[in-house]
């Protein structure tokens, strides 16, 4: 029988004062919510304890530093939070993660650190011994989600870099990926619409964002753990605020319906699950087949012949051409992230399978090639202040190898400037009048036709040279004439 773990927290565990990214990430994606219990495997000083306690959640913990009194516990959800990366043994890791399995009923969430080495490390095991006397396994993403799925034998799908989710329920993993599917125009139907607009917490955030000019930021708003349990997602709700189109256009057709049940039942192909049997499938889906198809056979079949489209660059290239905005540049496509549900489904699927590589990235734009064999994850500072922002990462997913790259700017005294940002967004994101008047009067100077202005250096110099400058969003001539 093998004891009980022997991880040593007492070095490395960090405090915080809010929760952690694998439990924000769980949250934001209506994982972790009042219906589910949570147990915090490895749980530290107890901040995510504590955390989900004042939302309301049934959590405990147990850490063998910090809380060793607690008790293990069976739970909805079970967070095994940077803790493989700090035990020595690879065996007491193995049985780590297994022991921590085995308590969830529902979904087990792992994180580790991933991709870097700590500073004055040196070999020890098959990990790195720190200049504190403290062990660390540093992973890299392919290996990381590799032994996940090996050791537990069920699939790891990438939240982020160093963040899994691993389901212990066959209807849970099923309708996660359903949710990613079919419910990225939910928050366009008229009566959620509708509601939103009753609901007296959401008329207080619509009455901030105009104030803002902006969406608030969930710490801008001591309410806003109210609006994810009544309306779901960030993204929704950001939608929803924004929603300014007649509910009449955005009552879903059918049209729209067929292509999100292949998009789904292709996700599954493409996870190699077993697509649900027909008395299992989420919500009024079965009715909606029934009326497209005939049959759930068809379906399948339909969604074989349209996953397997992803290989072909003519089709990704007649997807390209069907997208609704986004800018193209030579064989890529570029789309701010508020957009990316209304991608064609054969672009959706193909951002799904580099999710699948990379997970969420916290990315802002998506750049799509027209081979369909990479997708990148672009992370802009200050997308919407900034008139050119700057790029701070890129996290690139190479599709047919599962390998993935990743560029960091955040220290470069020249990076990657976004320019024509209305081009990537719809007419009702905040701030698209000021992006397309932008963009109007640059073009009538000639400045976006200059080599090299997608450099920041190289762009004010341009300006320097035209005698303009930026204030915001706006340009003006200088006094001197720009002598």
């Amino acid at each position: 029988m093998t004891s009980e773990p022997k991880i040593d927290r007492s070095q490395t565990a960090i405090r915080r004062y809010r929760c952690s990214r694998p439990v924000a990430l769980a949250i934001a994606q209506g994982l972790i919510d009042t219906h589910r219990s949570v147990f915090d495997y490895g749980c530290g000083h107890g901040e995510d304890v504590e955390y989900l306690k004042k939302q309301g959640i049934r959590v405990s913990g147990w850490d063998p530093s910090f809380a060793p009194e607690e008790s293990f516990q069976e739970a909805e959800v079970v967070n095994l939070g940077f803790v493989l990366n700090v035990i020595e043994d690879p065996a007491e890791r193995h049985a780590t993660l297994k022991k921590a399995f085995s308590l969830a009923r529902q979904l087990l969430i792992v994180s580790v650190r991933v991709d870097r080495t700590p500073a004055q490390a040196v070999d020890f095991n098959d990990g790195q011994m720190t200049s504190r006397g403290t062990f660390q396994k540093i992973f890299s993403q392919a290996e990381f989600r590799e032994y996940v799925q090996v050791t537990l034998g069920r699939r790891a799908y990438p939240a982020t870099l160093g963040v899994v989710y691993v389901f212990a329920d066959d209807a849970a993993e099923s309708a996660y990926i359903a949710n990613q599917a079919l419910l990225r125009r939910v928050e366009y139907r008229a009566e959620l619409i509708n509601q939103f607009a009753r609901d007296r917490i959401a008329r207080r955030y619509v009455k901030l964002a105009v104030e803002l000019g902006r969406p608030p930021l969930k710490e801008e708003f001591s309410s806003y753990a109210k609006l994810l349990e009544r309306f779901g997602s960030p993204r929704r709700i950001e939608r929803l605020t924004l929603g300014q189109i007649d509910p009449e256009r955005l009552i879903q057709s059918q049209d729209q319906k067929r292509e999100d049940i292949l998009t789904y039942l292709s996700m599954l192909r493409l996870q190699g699950l077993r697509p649900p049997s027909a008395a299992t499938l989420p919500g009024g889906v079965y009715a909606d087949i029934r009326a497209i198809w005939g049959k759930y056979r068809s379906a399948l079949e339909a969604a074989d012949v349209f996953l397997f489209k992803i290989g072909q660059p003519d089709a990704i290239g007649e997807a390209f051409d069907q997208a609704p905005t986004g800018k193209r540049v030579n064989d890529t496509l570029y789309i701010h992230r508020s957009a990316e549900d209304a991608l064609p489904p054969l672009l959706r699927l193909v951002v799904f399978a580099g999710k699948q590589i990379v997970g969420d990235t916290g990315y802002n734009v998506l750049k799509l090639w027209w081979d369909g064999r990479k997708v990148a994850f672009l992370t802009y500072d200050r997308f919407d202040e900034d008139a050119h922002p700057a790029l701070r990462n890129s996290v690139r997913a190479q599709l047919p190898t599962t390998d993935y790259g990743i560029r960091d700017y955040s220290d470069s005294l020249n990076p990657p400037i976004l320019h024509r940002k209305e081009t990537l967004v719809f007419a009702d994101y905040p701030g698209f009048e000021k992006f397309r008047a932008l963009t109007e009067t640059e073009e009538k100077l000639g400045l976006l036709s200059r080599e090299g202005i997608g450099y920041r250096k190289q762009w004010e110099e341009t300006l320097s040279q035209a005698g303009v400058t930026l204030a915001g969003h706006r340009l003006t001539r200088r006094a001197n004439g720009g002598k």
